[in-house]
């Protein structure tokens, strides 16, 4: 038996979703805890799920707070316990940085925030794990020194038994499909430019767009009235794939990304990707054999990939099948979750004492020796002062 612990941040997007598919696949005797952090002012909308196999401690705190006090909150939902302890973001590694733990630390490095937080945090990190090859050449070259604590692992989902068959070929309109969080750099925006691109053309096409965010009612009215579109926002992941399995191509015009796990959700079901050009887990996966790769903000190449699959239904039903395909041999969460368990299973191997940097966290007048009373004023003020400029 062995414990694993995961910090998890309470927001909707592609970290959750990773850590929830590991989650759900532990070993045997493998105990998991699931640390779920939400800050009050969030603004981007909420996971909110139920984890399975695992026990959820929830913390929730305030950024108008001593952060000195909520670090140490933090400290006590960690047991005395060796094991493993997952990090993902900023608050549970600057927690570290000011508290002395047992567990064996295991970052996971998204994206370049994550590859930022390891080259500040790094001193307290024993293992490095990342899912795309631009970040892991970028995790050696940072680190050089500590090549074996670098990991390369790529990480899956859940392969659907509903699929995209395309086992007729029709001239039917194409069944297009946006999956993401509802905010700008997700290129929500894009997706009626590139619908009229299309219809300039003389091509109609249908859309889905799934996901919730600060933006979703902005994005709503940036549609011209009339347009074939269609806002849900589904309450499970099988509700989501069953939808999946209804279109022909993803359409993800995305500003940023790192290994986007509604990509090899998508792909699993059978759709084509037409997503953004953008280094690491996009350009790993997305070949010509698999999909299209137009440069961010060319909504023109994104309308242009599009009516290729629109006038050619049997290159769109070959790299269908062959998306399925790469899903099933390279990222089936049944194989890929093995990988990940099986390291945090080495937590003892991996274990090294840490030197405390203690760096500076919070706003100015955050700091151990000065009352949190004091200090939830003065961010209190600030609040306010903000509001008014």
């Amino acid at each position: 038996m062995f414990n694993v612990w995961y910090f998890i941040d309470n927001k909707l997007g592609g970290v959750t979703s990773l850590n929830y598919n590991l989650i759900s696949h532990p070993l045997p005797g493998e105990v998991q805890t699931v640390l779920e952090i939400e800050q009050e002012e969030w603004m981007m909308a909420r996971a909110n799920l139920s984890f399975p196999n695992t026990s959820v401690q929830k913390i929730r705190y305030s950024g108008m707070n001593h952060a000195y006090r909520f670090l140490k909150q933090l400290r006590n939902q960690v047991p005395d316990l060796p094991g493993a302890l997952v990090l993902n973001y900023e608050n549970e590694m600057a927690m570290l940085d000011h508290h002395e733990v047992l567990q064996t630390t295991y970052q996971l490095v998204h994206d370049d925030y994550n590859l930022r937080l390891a080259a500040k945090y790094g001193h307290l990190v024993d293992v490095f794990i990342c899912h795309n090859t631009i970040i892991n050449t970028k995790l050696q070259n940072l680190f050089p020194e500590r090549l074996e604590q670098i990991f390369y692992l790529p990480h899956g989902v859940k392969i659907p038994l509903l699929y995209q068959q395309q086992e007729q070929i029709t001239n039917n309109p194409l069944k297009l499909l946006f999956l993401g969080r509802m905010v700008q750099l997700k290129g929500i925006y894009d997706l009626p430019v590139i619908d009229e691109i299309l219809k300039q053309h003389g091509i109609i096409c249908s859309w889905i767009c799934i996901g919730s965010g600060q933006e979703k009612e902005e994005a709503i009215k940036a549609w011209p009235e009339g347009a074939d579109v269609l806002f849900i926002s589904p309450e499970t992941n099988e509700e989501v794939m069953a939808i999946c399995a209804s279109r022909d191509v993803f359409v993800l015009p995305t500003r940023f990304e790192g290994s986007p796990v509604s990509l090899i959700e998508t792909m699993s079901a059978g759709l084509v990707p037409v997503i953004s050009r953008l280094p690491g887990g996009i350009t790993d996966i997305v070949t010509s054999e698999i999909g299209f790769t137009p440069e961010p903000g060319d909504n023109a190449a994104f309308a242009d990939a599009i009516a290729r699959l629109h006038h050619n239904r049997h290159l769109l039903q070959k790299l269908s099948q062959q998306c399925r395909a790469l899903t099933r041999s390279n990222f089936n969460i049944e194989e890929t979750s093995f990988n990940y368990h099986s390291l945090f299973q080495r937590y003892e191997e991996f274990y090294r004492q840490k030197t405390l940097r203690k760096q500076k966290v919070g706003a100015r007048l955050d700091h151990p020796m000065i009352p949190p009373d004091i200090t939830s004023i003065q961010n209190l003020q600030m609040k306010k002062l903000k509001h008014f400029q």
